[in-house]
């Protein structure tokens, strides 16, 4: 064997490993993830995917979403969020990241191997005041969630400001960020405001190359398959989304889980983290603890700057503590408030408006799983806010962050001034006219709280050729909307004893096709399974008189027997149900509706679109575009005979400022409509709240709050949402085409969704 030989057969495997390492390591490597795997990654709180970036970065580019947090991610019952999603397969998964002690640090550097495919999506962020203390993040829990790929991401993307100083400085602050020379040396320079070196960008790219490798070998590797739990879980719960039995479901677990202990406290917990001896010592044990004052409220706002860098939608969700725990531990509910003030100031000061604020509700029944984290009612409190919030159609955020929030000064600010996400000062008034601008939607939006107006927008013209311009007191045919008065008029005969809701139709009108079956309120709830037949219209072609219309109305039915019982929206059930009105009455509807509403109310811009009061009311004219066209706009012809067929629904103009007086006189003249009546006609009695989309007396149930729509007819529309106790109320009225229906009527719930956030958190 010459020396050449000998030399290979000692350093030759030596020279392979290294060629075989720079392959590993240095060049990119690719790999995919089957459904099955980022599921499984998506509800394992792994330590490695939330430290690496190829997992979430596929995931997030999908249908997931990410629920960020700390410990109470971790609680799975049949109320997680995880569970509710697949149990009835919403068009979005949760993407847990975090565990215990992951605080906005972490999360901030979590953040940065996601910012593409974040970018204009939707997120959720579970802000515990608990994170809140004299020291924030827990450097111990810091080197837990923290790779270096995090750093290198965040160096080789940073640009000097005052965020990219604060964040280098506080990483320094960490064992984490001294964890690696390089890296080291990277954020002193960028923490003194430097720019990084040629040679530290380049050594900084060639570490990341590696970096990357690795997280594509290693990233699933111990991850437990918590699949077994989602399913078990989601076993407990109806086969439909149901609130009322959902509710069940939590009450029921909630008091199985609980047995053993005073405090509401799942029992393992209890019997393992607080036995006897160790619960005696921690009475009163909590009574100096206080979160008004930590540097966590600057790493707070390191999250806020990735947000709406990206321009992200979030939630932010505010838990409670137990309150039969925090009484026996002696933490101040007073310093507790104060810390979400204080959150909640520095979200709102910065256009953040969408907070979930349950923190008052640790009293509440099976709301708590243990002493600090959501169970079973609590996450079914989330949910109501989560499915509206992932339902409504997404629109670009734009935010303004503020620097004083990375001050010393403001993490040690106390007594900050009460912020309830109130509408007089923290209505998104920029993000709903961002809203109505992404759709198209030109006319007059009007909210009301408590009588005071929060916001009276008005684009466009009520009149072009004029250049009228728009204001509340503009009126627009209100279209269906017309069937909420309508069915008001029908509980006044009711309440006078003069028909029943249990009445069949054919007591009144025999010749409707099966009426013998069909019950009046069968067609309130447009369940009644009766149709026009196709290629005839409502009413007569040319008006004779309202019993000549109906007359017609009734020959012109037809009856699918498929569709009884089941929600099929069909206006000439409430033409119909205004011939009742009248036989009941012995008056027209026509005279019913001036007195009850128009003269009772002094409503000045409201007529029916035939009468000679119409000429007063500032109607806007509709324009609608000429054929085959979508710029050429041209003033609608009105045709009276035709909307007198509409009678009782869609031929009444009002202005906006007419329909809210109307709208607030339903709840607080009991002449008009008593509360038990309004939870007649338009409670679902079933529970099923928005899922089910239940329509009765012109409203659907959404929940959260009441929604009617008047879309269409002749070029104008009406979009009416009405909060449950009637203090809030938004109308949108339009004159003119917007771009879709059907994104038009979700952009209305959310900015309903975005006026009415102060007030239920405020409220809870």
């Amino acid at each position: 064997m010459n020396n050449k030989q000998r030399l290979w057969q000692i350093f030759g495997p030596v020279i392979c490993a290294f060629i075989l390492l720079i392959c590993v390591f240095l060049l990119p490597w690719g790999r995919t993830f089957s459904p099955q795997n980022i599921y499984r990654a998506a509800i394992s709180q792994n330590n490695n995917i939330f430290r690496g970036q190829k997992m979430k970065q596929t995931a997030l580019s999908k249908n997931y979403v990410p629920f960020y947090g700390s410990s109470e991610l971790s609680r799975f019952d049949p109320l997680h969020p995880s569970v509710l999603a697949k149990k009835y397969q919403r068009s979005y998964q949760p993407f847990l990241l975090g565990g215990p002690g992951s605080q906005s640090l972490a999360q901030y550097f979590g953040m940065q191997e996601t910012k593409q495919q974040m970018t204009g999506k939707r997120a959720v962020f579970i802000v515990s005041p608990q994170w809140f203390t004299k020291q924030g993040q827990i450097p111990a829990a810091m080197s837990l969630y923290f790779s270096q790929l995090q750093a290198i991401d965040f160096l080789l993307d940073a640009h000097d400001s005052v965020a990219t100083r604060y964040a280098a400085r506080r990483l320094l602050s960490m064992p984490a960020g001294s964890a690696s020379d390089s890296t080291y040396q990277a954020l002193l320079t960028l923490a003194s405001g430097q720019k990084l070196s040629d040679e530290q960008v380049l050594w900084l790219k060639l570490r990341r190359r590696a970096l990357l490798n690795e997280d594509t070998f290693f990233t699933t590797s111990g991850i437990k398959n918590r699949e077994p739990i989602i399913d078990k879980n989601a076993a407990l719960l109806p086969e439909k989304y149901n609130v009322a039995k959902l509710q069940q479901v939590a009450n029921e677990q909630g008091k199985q889980n609980t047995s053993s202990n005073q405090f509401g406290i799942n029992n393992n917990f209890y019997r393992h983290r607080l036995n006897a001896g160790k619960l005696a010592g921690l009475k009163n044990s909590q009574r100096d603890f206080d979160y008004e004052q930590s540097p966590e409220y600057s790493d707070f706002q390191l999250v806020l700057k990735e947000f709406a860098r990206n321009h992200e939608n979030v939630l932010f969700i505010i838990p409670p503590v137990n309150e039969k725990w925090s009484n026996y531990t002696g933490l101040s509910q007073t310093r507790y408030q104060a810390a979400v003030n204080k959150i909640k100031h520095q979200l709102v000061a910065q256009g953040f408006y969408n907070i979930a604020d349950l923190s008052r509700d640790g009293g509440k029944k099976y709301f708590m799983q243990d002493t600090i984290h959501l169970g079973w009612n609590g996450w079914l409190a989330v949910d109501r806010y989560v499915k509206p919030f992932m339902s409504q159609p997404q629109v670009e955020q734009n935010y303004h962050i503020k620097n004083y929030y990375f001050t010393r000064n403001w993490q040690q600010r106390r007594n900050v001034k009460s912020i309830k996400i109130h509408y007089q000062s923290g209505l998104n008034q920029a993000g709903i006219k961002n809203i109505l601008r992404q759709q198209g939607f030109v006319g007059s939006t009007l909210i009301v709280k408590d009588g005071k107006v929060l916001m009276n927008y008005n684009q466009g013209y009520a009149n072009r050729a004029n250049k009228t311009p728009m204001t509340k007191q503009t009126s627009f045919l209100i279209n269906s909307v017309q069937k909420m008065p309508t069915s008001v008029l029908l509980m006044q005969q009711v309440r006078a004893g003069k028909v029943k809701l249990s009445d069949k139709i054919a007591k009144y009108y025999p010749d409707v096709p099966h009426g013998d079956h069909i019950t009046l309120l069968d067609m309130l709830q447009m369940r009644s399974g009766l149709f026009l037949r196709p290629g005839t219209k409502l009413g007569t072609n040319e008006f004779k008189s309202d019993a000549a219309g109906i007359k017609e109305d009734i020959k012109n039915l037809t009856y699918i027997g498929k569709a009884y019982g089941k929600r099929v929206y069909s206006p000439v059930n409430y033409l119909v149900l205004c011939g009742v009105i009248s036989k009941v009455s012995g008056r027209s509807y026509e005279s019913l509706f001036k007195e009850q509403f128009i003269h009772k109310l002094n409503l000045r811009h409201t007529a029916f679109l035939w009468d000679k009061a119409a000429d007063n009311i500032n109607l806007a004219t509709s324009y609608g575009y000429a054929l085959n066209t979508k710029h050429d706009l041209q003033p609608t012809k009105l045709n009276i005979d035709e909307i007198h067929g509409e009678l009782g629904a869609g031929s009444v103009a009002m202005s906006n400022e007419d329909l809210y007086k109307l709208v607030n006189a339903l709840f607080t003249d009991k002449s008009l409509m008593t509360a038990s009546e309004r939870k007649t006609l338009w409670n679902d009695p079933t529970g099923h709240g928005a899922a089910d989309r239940y329509y009765c007396g012109g409203f659907y149930d959404m929940d959260r709050f009441y929604e009617s729509n008047g879309t269409a007819g002749y070029n104008y529309s009406t979009f009416l949402r009405v909060s449950k106790d009637g203090r809030l109320v938004l109308i949108m009225q339009s004159n003119v085409p917007f771009k879709n229906y059907w994104t038009m009527r979700p952009a209305a719930d959310q900015i309903m969704a975005l006026a009415m956030n102060d007030e239920t958190s405020k409220r809870q």
